[in-house]
């Protein structure tokens, strides 16, 4: 099965190397499994989006290996577009399982969690674990140090003999070579992830509480600038007419 990914690459600024889109290849397949779990994640603590499946639950389930097979005898029948046809593969079953997440039957909160699903959170925690904080980060300093070089500590950002952006005369306190580039990238992936990682905990331990409406009495009376209580008068009805004067 050919790459893929396109052969792309970019000649990153600053002499900070050359970004080859097939050799940060793993980085990027990962990163994207990453997102698309936290997104499964986020769509199971919000109320489905679609009230209603437009096809029976056992049609959807059945789909899902209906369009690997069926991708992958595509691809091997068809040779000249393999590529597009595993990608648009791997893209529809995304989005049909992603679709399938939105739009299933609400839970009631009463109703006690079973072993197997507490066993099937417990294997995704793990997954989105396990990608989030040892394969994305280990997948981005290999890519770092072997594709971009920057695990060399003889090459540098800027030096102390350096004037600071190149036009003050004033020179940078400290040198700042590509290991502490590398490492503190590295540090705010995993600042990024820990404070994802809190917030979603905060999200799920909350996502069946219902928010009170705001207690009328409790609104606090609006004034006007000259500090005056501000009434509202209740509109005309529509079609009424004046009263008739006295007499008439």
């Amino acid at each position: 099965m050919p790459n893929l990914l396109p052969d792309w690459s970019l000649t990153l600024p600053w002499g900070l190397g050359e970004f080859d889109v097939r050799a940060a290849g793993r980085l990027i397949w990962f990163s994207l499994l990453l997102i698309y779990g936290i997104a499964i994640v986020v769509a199971l603590i919000k109320p489905p989006l679609l009230k209603k499946r437009p096809f029976p639950d056992i049609v959807g389930y059945a789909l899902i290996p209906a369009i690997v097979i069926g991708g992958w005898v595509l691809g091997a029948l068809i040779d000249s577009l393999q590529r597009t046809i595993i990608l648009a593969t791997i893209a529809l079953l995304a989005v049909h399982i992603f679709s399938l997440v939105i739009s299933r039957k609400p839970r009631d909160p009463d109703k006690k969690t079973t072993w197997a699903e507490c066993f099937a959170g417990a294997v995704g925690v793990f997954a989105l674990f396990a990608l989030g904080y040892a394969i994305v980060p280990h997948e981005y300093l290999t890519f770092a140090n072997a594709q971009l070089e920057w695990g060399d500590n003889s090459k540098f950002i800027f030096t102390s003999n350096d004037n600071i952006l190149g036009l003050i005369n004033i020179h940078y306190p400290f040198n700042f070579d590509f290991p502490a580039l590398r490492d503190i990238l590295v540090t705010v992936i995993y600042g990024v992830l820990l404070t994802t990682n809190l917030k979603l905990w905060v999200m799920w331990q909350d996502r069946f509480e219902v928010k009170a409406e705001p207690d009328p009495a409790a609104v606090p009376e609006r004034k006007s600038r000259f500090g005056r209580p501000l009434r509202r008068t209740a509109p005309e009805p529509v079609g009424a007419t004046a009263a008739a004067p006295e007499g008439a």
